[in-house]
């Protein structure tokens, strides 16, 4: 196929479709690796074969293998001494489809990469940029290993925080630039909105503050924070714990808890703030659609982290983490589209 067919329309939909398929898969590996982390799950493969692993046990006798294994490592030993085997299982199983979806990943960008590069489907421009990602992607199982051996250290029974937050953000870092490819694929001239620089500008001071506001809550996930709500000692309920902000900003739980939601309460107003000046600027469909839906899943976000919180309940904690990725994404796109922005 002739290079220059790579920028028809129905060339850059068909690589715009495979980009934002991909961008989905992250999303999904977000919510598998929120649960494996929630339910203490990670810590139940105590390897990293990249190619061997891609297969679970498959006889009784290595399932005894993998279970005697376990049992050497400090959260067997402090948590679940005494566990059978089908209780082992359950907490091997999230963890193993979360490796697995990880590899799929891999085999989803690098396959059709391949056959779009080979017939001339994609830009050759694209083709380094791609190629880099999916070099990304494969550090990625690297630092998520790197996080998992933390969890194995005498007297621990859950990974660092800290470890947890880099694999977290490696993996936003992805998202967004995966994301950003597809939407620059299907819209490679940014159009021009007159009047909506000061827009732009806000929208990226929402975006920064999203960013910060994730960051405290992985490492609220990291401590296992949900469980922490205490109102007879006001954690959790908003107020800040004595000698804030000096009191222990990664080691404290009360602080930890209330820098997240102070963080997550700035990057609330600050995004119902685009999308109120969003509305009363009258902007192009295309930019009112977007601040529109920033607006609703940040109310949905805030309502999801104060259910989560009181209720203990780890599967919405788990949503709370999703739709957070999916604010995160929503926010990129209304900056994608504002990149013509003019004043």
């Amino acid at each position: 196929m002739p290079q220059n067919t790579a920028a028809t329309p129905q060339n850059r939909k068909l690589v715009a479709t495979w980009l934002l398929a991909l961008a989905f898969m992250i999303w999904v590996m977000v919510g598998i690796g929120g649960y494996t982390r929630d339910t203490g799950s990670g810590l139940s493969i105590m390897n990293w074969d990249p190619i061997i692993g891609a297969l679970p046990p498959l006889s009784g006798d290595a399932w005894a293998k993998l279970f005697a294994l376990y049992k050497t490592i400090p959260q067997y030993q402090i948590l679940h001494q005494g566990m059978d085997l089908d209780g082992f299982k359950q907490l091997f199983w999230p963890e193993y489809l979360h490796r697995l979806w990880g590899r799929l990943m891999g085999l989803v960008l690098l396959l059709p990469l391949i056959g779009f590069a080979v017939t001339g489907r994609i830009e050759k421009r694209l083709i380094p940029w791609l190629a880099l990602l999916f070099a990304l992607g494969g550090l990625q199982g690297f630092i998520g290993w790197f996080m998992v051996s933390s969890g194995f250290v005498p007297d621990s029974t859950a990974v660092e925080p800290w470890r947890l937050s880099l694999h977290f953000f490696a993996a936003m870092f992805l998202l967004g630039a995966v994301l950003w490819t597809a939407l620059t694929v299907q819209s490679p001239e940014p159009a021009r909105h007159p009047g909506c620089k000061g827009l732009r500008r806000l929208s990226l001071a929402a975006f920064i503050l999203l960013l910060l506001a994730m960051f405290g809550g992985t490492f609220v996930s990291g401590i296992h924070g949900i469980t922490a709500f205490d109102p007879a000692t006001g954690i959790g309920t908003g107020q800040p714990p004595a000698g804030w902000p000096m009191s222990g900003i990664f080691s404290d739980t009360a602080t930890i808890i209330f820098d997240h939601q102070f963080l997550a309460v700035l990057a609330t107003i600050a995004i119902l703030a685009v999308t109120v000046q969003t509305i009363r600027h009258e902007p192009p469909a295309p930019v009112r659609d977007a601040a529109a839906l920033i607006g609703l899943l940040v109310i949905l976000q805030f309502v999801l982290g104060v259910t989560a919180l009181v209720s203990q309940m780890i599967d919405v904690g788990v949503i709370h983490q999703m739709n957070a990725v999916l604010l995160l994404g929503a926010l990129l796109n209304l900056l994608h589209r504002l990149r013509g922005a003019t004043a």
